[in-house]
């Protein structure tokens, strides 16, 4: 019987942002196994073609609930820390910067992935791929340094009412 996940963190808001983390990480599982087949260069120039064209269909449909789960980060999460913390450096202001650079890769990669892609040589293919790999390692580094430092933070300074609150806000769907 498989055992029942485990999490970081026994208040509700924060199970809710880290289920999202988790799911979407998942996702990325399905596209940064094509990332590493290109670094691995395991792939023809006819199969690279497939790949890239498989690659791109899967980020972006991993676009929409990446993008449900930073608004809400941005909408909610980080205005209620920056009280405490502050918005303009610190780690909310960070967080939000990396979103921005996860966007950056991804638009990025997708600019030069649109259209026919089968003229592309598999030096072009991986070298366009590079976007997607960029952009799971920042996800990957993101998800861990908000669970290590913007979790704990909630964890610790906001009230039992602004947890509540954030509970509220948060228990939405990102799909």
């Amino acid at each position: 019987m498989a055992e029942a996940q485990k999490f970081k963190f026994d208040l509700p808001a924060l199970r809710v942002l880290e289920n999202e983390h988790r799911y979407l990480e998942y996702l990325m599982s399905g596209w940064h196994t094509i990332v590493l087949a290109f670094e691995r260069d395991i792939y023809t120039v006819k199969e690279g073609h497939e790949a890239l064209k498989s690659l791109r269909k899967l980020i972006v449909d991993f676009i929409e609930p990446l993008k449900n789960h930073t608004d809400k980060e941005e909408e909610f999460l980080f205005p209620m820390l920056a009280q405490y913390v502050g918005s303009e450096q610190g780690p909310v202001n960070a967080t939000e910067e990396e979103h921005g650079e996860i966007d950056a890769y991804i638009g990025h990669f997708l600019h030069h992935t649109r259209g026919n892609v089968n003229h592309f040589t598999l030096e072009e293919m991986k070298k366009v791929v590079q976007d997607a790999a960029e952009a799971f390692e920042v996800i990957t580094v993101h998800f861990v340094k908000e669970e290590s430092v913007l979790f704990l933070m909630v964890n610790n300074i906001l009230n039992i009412k602004e947890q509540d609150k954030l509970y509220e806000q948060l228990y939405t769907s990102i799909l």
